[in-house]
């Protein structure tokens, strides 16, 4: 359903490479892709109705026979009471590259062990809209290294660089280590040949096992970057697409 509908947005565009992005306002469509967001564990954010702050949550259940979904116990304590005392609020999450945007207004709070979670109303429209696509280049063999010096939640992290792209990274560690989706990891290092250390912070997309055991594999997109260290990126990649391009001949 979800690869679906995503066809349907680039034919009635007519033009692939242009950004797809429409207005889902059929329930049924609505609820499809809540159910990828859910089953894909996404990271979502919840902007509250006149505040520029944004929290941190995440779908903990679809109940379209009550047009109801709840919505998991935000990341702060002032971004709650805000919720509760403005009601209303912009939902954002990416599912397999897609980015997905909806407005809800609080329908009502509950508890379960001690953790809050919060009844809103199901999207009537919703807007999905397909990211535009970086090129990725393979780094596989590579041997680039990757490190995140740790933090209050989540300890220092050493690998290696699966692929590369000006919007993220993918990395292969040879141990496993408490990451999920919507993680942030700050302070990250790479080090590019003859291009030095290219520092930012990693908001992760994905996260799984890797296939040969003992370790796994992750991925993410900047958050933060500077723009001395895109532009050391871009060249970097022009350059490994320059060398497989004269490969290829």
């Amino acid at each position: 359903m979800f690869n679906a509908l995503k066809r349907v947005v680039a034919e009635a565009l007519g033009d692939s490479k242009k950004t797809p992005k429409f207005l889902v306002t059929k329930k049924r469509e609505i609820i499809a892709l809540l159910q990828q967001a859910r089953k894909k564990k996404a990271f979502l954010t919840l902007q509250v109705v006149d505040q520029d702050e944004s929290y941190t949550t995440a779908l903990l259940g679809i109940y379209p026979d009550h047009d109801l979904i709840v919505l998991d116990e935000l990341s702060s304590t002032s971004g709650h009471k805000q919720f509760l005392q403005k009601k209303e609020a912009k939902v954002t999450g990416r599912v397999n590259g897609v980015e997905l945007r909806f407005k809800t207004r609080l329908v009502g709070v509950g508890s379960k062990s001690d953790v809050a979670f919060y009844k809103v109303a199901m999207p009537e429209v919703m807007y999905f809209c397909q990211q535009r696509q970086s090129f990725r280049v393979s780094l596989k063999g590579a041997n680039i290294p990757f490190f995140f010096p740790g933090g209050s939640a989540i300890p220092s992290l050493n690998g290696y660089l699966l692929n590369l792209s000006v919007g993220g990274v993918g990395v292969i560690s040879n141990y496993k280590s408490p990451l999920s989706c919507g993680d942030t990891l700050e302070l990250c290092v790479i080090k590019l040949p003859e291009k030095g250390d290219i520092k930012f912070t990693l908001q992760i997309d994905a996260v799984r096992d890797n296939a040969r055991g003992g370790g796994m594999n992750f991925g993410g997109h900047f958050c933060k970057l500077s723009e001395a260290d895109r532009a050391s990126l871009q060249k970097y990649i022009a350059e490994r697409q320059r060398e497989h391009a004269k490969k290829s001949r």
